[in-house]
Protein backbone atom coordinates (compact mmCIF):
# COMPACT_ATOMS: atom_id res chain seq x y z
CA UNK A 1 0.00 0.00 0.00
CA UNK A 2 0.99 3.81 -0.19
CA UNK A 3 -1.56 5.78 1.83
CA UNK A 4 -1.68 9.45 2.14
CA UNK A 5 0.43 9.08 5.32
CA UNK A 6 3.18 7.33 3.49
CA UNK A 7 3.17 10.07 1.20
CA UNK A 8 3.66 12.81 3.75
CA UNK A 9 6.49 10.69 5.40
CA UNK A 10 7.92 10.41 2.27
CA UNK A 11 7.63 14.14 1.68
CA UNK A 12 8.77 14.72 4.93
CA UNK A 13 11.80 13.24 4.05
CA UNK A 14 12.15 15.36 0.77
CA UNK A 15 11.77 18.55 2.41
CA UNK A 16 14.59 17.88 5.04
CA UNK A 17 17.41 17.35 2.07
CA UNK A 18 16.17 20.59 0.88
CA UNK A 19 13.29 20.22 -1.66
CA UNK A 20 10.10 22.21 -0.92
CA UNK A 21 6.90 20.80 -0.17
CA UNK A 22 3.56 22.89 -0.80
CA UNK A 23 -0.08 21.94 -1.23
CA UNK A 24 -2.02 23.23 -4.76
CA UNK A 25 -5.64 22.24 -3.22
CA UNK A 26 -7.58 20.22 -1.44
CA UNK A 27 -9.97 16.72 -2.47
CA UNK A 28 -14.00 16.49 -2.55
CA UNK A 29 -13.46 15.49 1.28
CA UNK A 30 -10.54 17.93 2.43
CA UNK A 31 -7.82 16.37 2.01
CA UNK A 32 -4.73 18.35 0.69
CA UNK A 33 -3.24 17.67 -2.52
CA UNK A 34 0.15 18.06 -1.91
CA UNK A 35 3.47 18.33 -4.39
CA UNK A 36 6.78 18.80 -4.16
CA UNK A 37 9.52 21.05 -6.31
CA UNK A 38 13.79 21.21 -6.55
CA UNK A 39 15.46 22.99 -8.96
CA UNK A 40 15.99 26.31 -10.71
CA UNK A 41 12.51 28.40 -10.53
CA UNK A 42 13.90 30.28 -13.79
CA UNK A 43 14.17 28.52 -17.33
CA UNK A 44 12.06 25.63 -18.19
CA UNK A 45 10.36 23.70 -16.13
CA UNK A 46 8.69 19.83 -15.78
CA UNK A 47 5.72 18.86 -14.33
CA UNK A 48 5.15 15.34 -13.09
CA UNK A 49 1.65 13.97 -11.39
CA UNK A 50 0.50 10.50 -10.60
CA UNK A 51 -2.34 8.82 -8.88
CA UNK A 52 -4.71 10.92 -10.75
CA UNK A 53 -6.59 7.25 -10.93
CA UNK A 54 -7.23 6.24 -7.28
CA UNK A 55 -6.73 2.11 -8.20
CA UNK A 56 -3.28 3.40 -9.81
CA UNK A 57 -1.96 4.70 -6.68
CA UNK A 58 1.62 2.64 -7.25
CA UNK A 59 2.47 5.95 -9.13
CA UNK A 60 2.46 7.93 -6.20
CA UNK A 61 4.95 6.21 -4.80
CA UNK A 62 7.03 5.55 -8.58
CA UNK A 63 6.46 9.73 -8.84
CA UNK A 64 8.22 10.35 -5.89
CA UNK A 65 11.27 7.70 -6.14
CA UNK A 66 11.83 9.43 -10.06
CA UNK A 67 11.60 12.92 -7.77
CA UNK A 68 14.17 12.08 -5.89
CA UNK A 69 16.74 10.32 -8.52
CA UNK A 70 15.65 13.62 -10.70
CA UNK A 71 19.35 15.42 -11.11
CA UNK A 72 18.41 17.81 -14.30
CA UNK A 73 18.78 21.46 -14.36
CA UNK A 74 15.86 22.13 -15.10
CA UNK A 75 12.91 23.19 -12.48
CA UNK A 76 10.66 19.71 -11.83
CA UNK A 77 7.53 19.93 -10.02
CA UNK A 78 5.65 17.24 -8.71
CA UNK A 79 2.02 16.94 -7.72
CA UNK A 80 2.52 12.84 -6.34
CA UNK A 81 -1.26 11.84 -5.88
CA UNK A 82 -3.76 13.85 -7.81
CA UNK A 83 -6.60 11.85 -5.88
CA UNK A 84 -6.08 11.25 -2.43
CA UNK A 85 -9.76 10.70 -1.30
CA UNK A 86 -9.88 7.94 -4.66
CA UNK A 87 -6.31 6.52 -3.89
CA UNK A 88 -7.37 6.03 -0.48
CA UNK A 89 -10.38 4.56 -1.31
CA UNK A 90 -9.31 2.15 -3.53
CA UNK A 91 -6.46 0.83 -0.73
CA UNK A 92 -8.63 1.03 2.36
CA UNK A 93 -12.44 0.87 1.28
CA UNK A 94 -15.44 2.65 2.95
CA UNK A 95 -13.03 2.81 5.94
CA UNK A 96 -11.41 5.56 4.31
CA UNK A 97 -14.54 8.03 4.41
CA UNK A 98 -16.24 8.93 7.67
CA UNK A 99 -19.35 10.67 6.35
CA UNK A 100 -21.91 8.26 6.49
CA UNK A 101 -23.83 9.30 3.96
CA UNK A 102 -20.94 9.66 1.42
CA UNK A 103 -20.27 5.84 2.19
CA UNK A 104 -23.52 4.81 1.45
CA UNK A 105 -23.61 6.85 -2.11
CA UNK A 106 -20.14 5.32 -2.60
CA UNK A 107 -21.06 1.79 -1.78
CA UNK A 108 -24.28 1.73 -3.68
CA UNK A 109 -22.04 3.20 -6.85
CA UNK A 110 -19.30 0.59 -6.29
CA UNK A 111 -22.26 -2.19 -6.62
CA UNK A 112 -22.52 -2.42 -3.48
CA UNK A 113 -19.49 -3.79 -3.04
CA UNK A 114 -16.62 -3.23 -0.19
CA UNK A 115 -13.97 -4.09 -2.63
CA UNK A 116 -13.34 -0.57 -4.39
CA UNK A 117 -9.82 -1.90 -5.54
CA UNK A 118 -10.52 -0.85 -9.22
CA UNK A 119 -11.86 2.14 -8.52
CA UNK A 120 -10.73 5.02 -10.66
CA UNK A 121 -13.16 8.09 -9.56
CA UNK A 122 -12.73 10.38 -6.63
CA UNK A 123 -14.66 10.70 -3.70
CA UNK A 124 -17.44 12.01 -5.57
CA UNK A 125 -17.86 9.53 -8.03
CA UNK A 126 -16.29 11.72 -10.95
CA UNK A 127 -13.33 10.18 -12.56
CA UNK A 128 -10.91 12.95 -13.23
CA UNK A 129 -9.00 12.29 -15.73
CA UNK A 130 -12.10 12.87 -17.80
CA UNK A 131 -12.85 16.18 -16.18
CA UNK A 132 -10.73 18.72 -18.22
CA UNK A 133 -11.90 21.26 -20.77
CA UNK A 134 -10.53 18.96 -23.55
CA UNK A 135 -13.39 17.99 -25.88
CA UNK A 136 -14.75 16.79 -22.85
CA UNK A 137 -17.70 14.30 -23.14
CA UNK A 138 -16.24 13.14 -26.16
CA UNK A 139 -14.10 10.59 -25.03
CA UNK A 140 -15.57 6.54 -26.32
CA UNK A 141 -15.49 5.17 -22.95
CA UNK A 142 -17.71 8.42 -20.94
CA UNK A 143 -20.20 7.99 -19.14
CA UNK A 144 -22.56 10.53 -18.17
CA UNK A 145 -23.39 9.30 -14.46
CA UNK A 146 -21.50 8.42 -11.36
CA UNK A 147 -19.70 5.39 -11.84
CA UNK A 148 -16.42 3.99 -10.48
CA UNK A 149 -14.57 5.19 -13.76
CA UNK A 150 -15.07 7.34 -16.60
CA UNK A 151 -18.38 9.71 -15.31
CA UNK A 152 -17.08 13.12 -16.94
CA UNK A 153 -18.39 14.86 -13.99
CA UNK A 154 -21.69 17.57 -14.91
CA UNK A 155 -19.21 20.16 -16.39
CA UNK A 156 -15.22 20.50 -17.35
CA UNK A 157 -13.58 21.17 -14.37
CA UNK A 158 -16.49 20.09 -11.68
CA UNK A 159 -14.16 18.78 -9.30
CA UNK A 160 -12.04 20.79 -6.77
CA UNK A 161 -9.14 18.12 -7.73
CA UNK A 162 -8.92 18.75 -12.00
CA UNK A 163 -9.43 22.46 -11.30
CA UNK A 164 -6.28 22.73 -8.81
CA UNK A 165 -4.04 21.02 -10.59
CA UNK A 166 -4.89 23.21 -13.94
CA UNK A 167 -4.64 26.02 -11.99
CA UNK A 168 -1.57 25.10 -10.51
CA UNK A 169 -0.49 23.95 -14.46
CA UNK A 170 -1.08 27.56 -15.14
CA UNK A 171 1.10 29.10 -13.02
CA UNK A 172 3.91 26.93 -13.26
CA UNK A 173 3.43 26.62 -17.38
CA UNK A 174 5.72 23.65 -17.66
CA UNK A 175 7.83 23.15 -21.05
CA UNK A 176 6.63 19.26 -20.20
CA UNK A 177 4.59 17.13 -18.31
CA UNK A 178 4.14 13.80 -17.30
CA UNK A 179 1.49 11.63 -16.28
CA UNK A 180 1.80 8.33 -15.05
CA UNK A 181 -1.13 5.75 -15.26
CA UNK A 182 -1.06 1.86 -15.20
CA UNK A 183 -0.91 -0.32 -16.68
CA UNK A 184 0.59 -1.44 -19.77
CA UNK A 185 4.21 -0.01 -20.52
CA UNK A 186 3.06 2.44 -23.17
CA UNK A 187 3.32 5.83 -23.94
CA UNK A 188 0.47 7.77 -25.60
CA UNK A 189 1.37 11.61 -26.46
CA UNK A 190 -0.33 14.36 -28.75
CA UNK A 191 -4.25 15.20 -28.63
CA UNK A 192 -6.46 15.51 -31.71
CA UNK A 193 -4.08 16.16 -34.54
CA UNK A 194 -1.78 18.05 -32.43
CA UNK A 195 1.96 16.94 -31.72
CA UNK A 196 3.69 19.96 -30.66
CA UNK A 197 6.98 18.46 -29.93
CA UNK A 198 7.95 15.37 -32.56
CA UNK A 199 10.99 14.85 -31.00
CA UNK A 200 9.80 14.02 -26.96
CA UNK A 201 7.99 10.85 -27.51
CA UNK A 202 10.61 9.30 -29.36
CA UNK A 203 12.83 10.31 -26.56
CA UNK A 204 10.42 9.26 -23.79
CA UNK A 205 10.16 5.97 -25.57
CA UNK A 206 14.17 4.96 -26.19
CA UNK A 207 14.63 6.40 -22.20
CA UNK A 208 11.53 3.40 -21.40
CA UNK A 209 11.77 1.24 -23.56
CA UNK A 210 7.89 1.90 -23.71
CA UNK A 211 6.16 1.85 -27.55
CA UNK A 212 4.56 5.60 -27.94
CA UNK A 213 1.14 6.08 -29.53
CA UNK A 214 -0.71 9.07 -30.22
CA UNK A 215 -4.25 9.45 -28.23
CA UNK A 216 -7.06 8.13 -30.78
CA UNK A 217 -9.58 8.27 -28.51
CA UNK A 218 -9.32 9.82 -25.58
CA UNK A 219 -10.99 13.40 -23.88
CA UNK A 220 -11.33 15.37 -21.54
CA UNK A 221 -7.61 13.82 -19.82
CA UNK A 222 -4.84 16.19 -18.22
CA UNK A 223 -2.60 15.48 -20.88
CA UNK A 224 -5.05 16.31 -23.34
CA UNK A 225 -5.86 19.46 -21.90
CA UNK A 226 -2.43 20.55 -20.96
CA UNK A 227 -1.56 19.96 -25.47
CA UNK A 228 -4.55 21.57 -26.44
CA UNK A 229 -3.71 24.72 -24.46
CA UNK A 230 -0.32 25.22 -24.36
CA UNK A 231 0.58 23.49 -27.48
CA UNK A 232 3.69 21.80 -25.22
CA UNK A 233 4.17 18.30 -25.32
CA UNK A 234 2.36 16.44 -22.33
CA UNK A 235 2.55 12.56 -22.36
CA UNK A 236 1.00 10.14 -20.90
CA UNK A 237 3.00 7.07 -19.55
CA UNK A 238 1.21 3.75 -18.58
CA UNK A 239 3.32 1.25 -16.07
CA UNK A 240 3.61 -2.45 -15.05
CA UNK A 241 2.33 -5.20 -16.44
CA UNK A 242 -1.16 -5.34 -18.19
CA UNK A 243 -2.13 -8.11 -16.59
CA UNK A 244 -1.12 -7.50 -13.07
CA UNK A 245 -3.84 -6.95 -10.71
CA UNK A 246 -3.75 -2.82 -9.41
CA UNK A 247 -3.90 -4.14 -5.67
CA UNK A 248 0.01 -6.02 -6.83
CA UNK A 249 1.43 -3.43 -8.85
CA UNK A 250 3.71 -2.69 -5.37
CA UNK A 251 5.80 -5.78 -6.36
CA UNK A 252 6.72 -4.32 -9.82
CA UNK A 253 7.84 -1.26 -8.70
CA UNK A 254 11.70 -1.65 -9.18
CA UNK A 255 10.79 -2.66 -12.64
CA UNK A 256 8.95 0.32 -13.42
CA UNK A 257 11.50 2.71 -11.27
CA UNK A 258 14.15 0.97 -13.50
CA UNK A 259 12.69 1.57 -16.56
CA UNK A 260 11.17 5.25 -16.18
CA UNK A 261 14.21 6.26 -13.97
CA UNK A 262 16.47 9.08 -16.56
CA UNK A 263 13.46 10.32 -18.64
CA UNK A 264 12.86 13.81 -16.67
CA UNK A 265 16.73 14.40 -16.72
CA UNK A 266 16.71 13.05 -20.66
CA UNK A 267 13.75 15.83 -20.79
CA UNK A 268 15.70 18.38 -18.43
CA UNK A 269 18.65 18.02 -21.59
CA UNK A 270 16.00 18.71 -24.29
CA UNK A 271 14.61 21.41 -22.66
CA UNK A 272 17.69 23.45 -22.28
CA UNK A 273 18.51 22.85 -25.23
CA UNK A 274 15.35 24.42 -27.49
Amino acid sequence: MYTVSDLDNDLSTLESHGAKVFTVGYSWLGRPIKGVFKGATDGPQILVQGAIHAREWITAQLSVLLFERYSGKCGLWCIPMSNPDGAMLAQLGLDSVGDPEIRDFLYKINGYSSDFSLWKANGRAVDLNVNFNALWGTGVNNVTYPAPGNYIGPYPFSESESTALAQFTDKVRPRYTVSYHARGRVIYYGFNGQNPDPSIPPLASSVTGYPAYTSESSAGGYKDWFVLTTNRAGLTIEVGSEGTPYQDLQKELPSMLRQNDGLLDALSVEAGEK
